[in-house]
């Protein structure tokens, strides 16, 4: 499958949940909330099957995508990065600046390696987002791409934007690296 095909694929999901959620159509989004569970989630392949056929029904992008929106639904197109910034956003701050803070929800995420896996510690994550004061929004469309494409390349885009690293680091940071030290400089050691 092409990346094309996934962006289309969750296009077309999230617009009809969308449409669903303004238009206050609460059956669907009811089936596709008991996908979240092993009992009810037969409930949902229904609805997931009507819109995309037989590769939608127990798949577990289309199901967890399709249930955590229902849960909490997001604006249209929240200005929100991926799911790492979505979980920074969810940590207080002081928890954030606290260096022996375990970070143990985001790590959880982090330590999943199958789609199947990471599939079922999303909806905790959501429910977390949306039981803060002020909940914090999801870009379901990334997170859809995201749990498709799930490997390490998702994992360290998400904890870059969790811990806030910079991308590429910054020229000035590095202008004096690697440059040997002259007769006038004395080098710094560590203290023994």
């Amino acid at each position: 499958m092409t990346g094309k095909q996934v962006e289309d694929f969750a296009d077309r999901l999230l617009a009809r949940l969308e449409q669903w959620h303004r238009e206050e159509h609460r059956g669907p989004l009811a089936k596709l909330r008991r996908g979240l569970s092993e009992t009810t989630r037969h409930e949902a392949w229904l609805v997931l099957g009507r819109l995309f056929g037989p590769i939608a029904v127990d798949h577990p992008v289309f199901s967890t995508v399709a249930a955590c929106f229902a849960l909490h639904p997001s604006a249209k197109r929240p200005k929100v990065g991926n799911f790492g910034e979505t979980m920074r956003r969810c940590m207080p701050a002081d928890k954030m600046r606290d260096e022996k803070e375990p970070h143990a929800r985001f790590r959880r995420l982090l330590a999943c390696d199958t789609q199947q896996e990471i599939c079922r510690q999303i909806p905790h994550a959501v429910r977390l987002a949306k039981s803060r004061k002020e909940p914090v929004a999801v870009d379901y469309r990334r997170l859809f791409a995201d749990l498709w494409w799930w490997g390490e390349r998702t994992k360290v885009a998400w904890a870059k934007a969790y811990w806030r690293v910079p991308a590429e680091p910054e020229a000035s940071n590095l202008a004096k690296v690697g440059v040997p030290v002259g007769e006038e400089e004395e080098a710094i050691m560590p203290e023994p």
